[in-house]
């Protein structure tokens, strides 16, 4: 599988299914399929709460026949449980239609005590629909991964008994939340923690002059193990006022390997008062990592060893979700270091988190907040989908800020993200907002459309140059379209800019006269190929032709018959 498909198909499984709740290998429920016995082909579930909250939680453990999609009869299990490389219990338990249910009840004691009826054949363990089977004792009260082992004993009749069915694992994990008390550059406290949905945190540390966190995880990178492990999450918490830390966006990597972008997210909307990042490795991911290692000829290790670094530039867009995770939020601004006394284009783009495509016609209210007071609040309407509002933070205004999108679509649905804004060093003159312009038009920038929506970093701008530079430019036919545009645009596109910029009204007929355009060069985004760039392209070009110049001449002509 190539980067970019593996890359794509990263972001797709993240956003339809949010890791707080996928069901996988480590992850509430293991299911263990395909095992044969006496010409039986069954599978084995295993049901486990992720969080052990109460007094007392249940167990499930589901033994289906696979061809008639009904639970096994008359099954006996040897069941072990392991935590952390230790066996903390071992046992037989009998279930009369395939389904066990066990009461854990975690306390601190000596010893594990099961409470229940015996069979004579095995003594195995069993219960009635009143009186459940009960495991109390030292058992599931820390987070992490435990591993079922399971054979099968008995079907169909209870005195079948069963030699040599095989052994076979199942992997859950009850979450573990841990906190880590670390030291900043001041040798000041900081409250760091981190949530595991694998396996347990250890050896946390927070280097304050490199600005990395560091910490390790059991993982067994053999293939049989591998193969049924969907996911590893981890999350790492820390205060959003904690300005050293405090970056727009932060690069990871695993046992020295650079991670992709789309494995460390920054979550600024599900906690008031920290800032979460994520790392999410799925199991194509974890694949090219084992590769990576395998390429360096050294031993494969025992463990996962997370760095997390604070990026010393701005990865934009930045990305948040509703609390719902109906929508997804793009953030970026111009320019990279937001200033006081500078002005500051913040452009965003409101998407369905599902499908990723910008949501047109969205109403929002941009929000800014430094010292839990709001300094700025504007309501506004993306037409395209993505828009931009334009502030300046006064010499006062300095330090952690929250940008907070809210009641989008009308929804009251909310999320926000964090930065910090530095005391300015200059403030932006007419000369400077010149030399923009002029390095915009050398960069091969859409002069037009910069003029029309204020600023290069405008979602519809974006929009142009991504197609430019993702699709068109990177095929044989788009840059030679390009390089033939290029010379036609750039003789006009100047005098249309600086008369967009002199008349108002100008500038809203040009952007009047865009929208079309735009919303047909959106169809460009699917095309990856040389054929689909080609193909595509004469489509866009056939339409815009039809748009701009057919239906006016249509009109001209009906216009001209109807006055003869």
């Amino acid at each position: 599988m190539s980067l970019k498909k593996l890359l794509i198909f990263s972001i797709i499984f993240c956003l339809l299914f949010p890791a707080s709740s996928v069901y996988g290998h480590g992850l509430g429920i293991d299911t263990i399929s395909s095992i044969s016995i006496q010409e039986k082909q069954i599978s084995i579930s295993v049901k486990m709460p992720m969080y052990f909250e109460n007094d007392q939680e249940q167990i499930t453990i589901t033994a289906t026949d696979t061809e008639t999609d009904e639970t096994a009869k008359n099954v006996t299990f040897l069941i072990g449980i392991f935590h952390n490389n230790e066996m903390i219990l071992r046992n037989y338990f009998f279930a009369e239609d395939g389904v066990l249910p066990i009461m854990v009840t975690p306390i601190d004691s000596e010893e594990i005590i099961i409470y229940g009826e015996q069979d004579s054949l095995l003594g195995a363990w069993y219960g009635t629909d009143s009186n459940l089977v009960e495991i109390t004792g030292p058992l599931f009260n820390s987070g992490g991964l435990y591993t079922f082992e399971i054979e099968v004993r008995t079907i169909d009749e209870p005195t079948n008994i069963i030699e040599n069915s095989g052994v076979y694992n199942a992997d859950l994990t009850i979450v573990d939340t841990v906190s880590h008390p670390q030291k900043d550059q001041n040798n000041e406290d900081v409250e760091f923690s981190t949530k595991s949905y694998f396996d347990s945190v250890s050896n946390f540390y927070y280097n304050s002059e490199a600005k990395e966190v560091t910490f390790e995880m059991p993982f067994d990178w053999s293939e049989s193990q591998m193969s049924h492990v969907s996911v590893v999450h981890v999350e790492t918490h820390f205060p959003k006022d904690f300005v050293e830390f405090l970056s727009p966006s932060y690069l990871g990597s695993v046992n020295g390997i650079k991670l992709f972008k789309s494995s460390v997210t920054v979550d600024d909307y599900t906690y008031d008062d920290k800032r979460t990042v994520h790392f999410v490795l799925l199991q194509d991911h974890l694949r090219y990592l084992k590769n990576e290692m395998r390429a360096s000829e050294e031993p494969l290790p025992d463990n996962i060893v997370f760095k997390l670094s604070a990026s010393e530039e701005a990865k934009f867009p930045l990305i948040a979700y509703t609390a719902s995770e109906e929508f997804k939020l793009n953030l970026a601004w111009d320019p990279e270091d937001i200033e006081s006394g500078v002005p500051t284009n913040f452009v965003f783009t409101i998407r369905d988190s599902y499908t990723d495509s910008p949501m047109r016609l969205s109403d929002y209210t941009f929000v800014i907040i430094q010292n839990n007071e709001e300094i700025h609040r504007v309501s506004g309407n993306a037409a395209v989908g993505g828009d931009f509002e334009k502030f300046t933070f006064a010499a006062d205004q300095t330090g952690p800020t929250t940008i907070k999108f809210e009641n989008i679509r009308n929804t009251g649905q909310e999320t926000e993200f964090a930065l910090v804004v530095v005391p300015g060093s200059k403030v932006l003159t007419p000369v400077d907002e010149s030399s923009e312009d002029k390095s915009t038009e050398e960069g091969g920038g859409c002069l037009i459309a910069t003029a029309a929506y204020g600023s290069e970093m405008a979602p519809q701008v974006q929009l142009l140059r991504e197609i430019r530079d993702n699709q068109l430019m990177n095929t044989e036919s788009g840059s030679a379209f390009m390089s033939g545009f290029n010379e036609l645009y750039y003789t006009f596109s100047p005098t249309i800019a600086d008369m967009e910029r002199e008349s108002p009204m100008f500038k809203e007929v040009v952007k009047l006269g865009l929208t079309p355009m735009l919303s047909s060069l959106a169809i460009m985004e699917n095309a990856n190929s040389e054929s689909e760039v080609l193909g595509l392209g004469l489509s866009v070009i056939a339409l815009n032709l039809g748009m701009y110049i057919g239906l006016p001449a249509f009109g001209i002509l009906r216009l001209y018959q109807i006055r003869k």
